[in-house]
């Protein structure tokens, strides 16, 4: 598992956690940052993506949990598919 965090004065506004999936994909788990900060959630996620995963051929970035603004922030980086997610439910006789 691998981190990276962004300082400014001193006060940590961004951070990013992630690791390798397999040799094509590397998987960001976890991205915070303050919102109030502009471009702080762009520049962990480009410094983050270019020091550890340049070497690979995609970015996994996880799903959007059902927030509309994750789900329209993560859209605008303009990925290549979106795998499609199903729920399940027992059905009890």
């Amino acid at each position: 598992m691998q981190g990276g965090l962004i300082r400014a004065n001193g006060r940590v506004i961004a951070f990013s956690i992630g690791d390798p999936l397999n040799e094509d994909v590397y998987l960001v788990q976890f991205e915070k940052a303050y919102p109030d900060i502009p471009g702080a959630y762009q520049v962990i996620n480009q410094q983050f993506a270019e020091h550890y995963a340049a070497g690979y051929k995609f970015v996994n970035r996880e799903d959007d949990a059902g927030d509309e603004g994750l789900r329209k922030a993560k859209l605008s980086y303009d990925p290549i598919y979106l795998v499609a997610k199903y729920s399940a439910r027992q059905i009890t006789p």
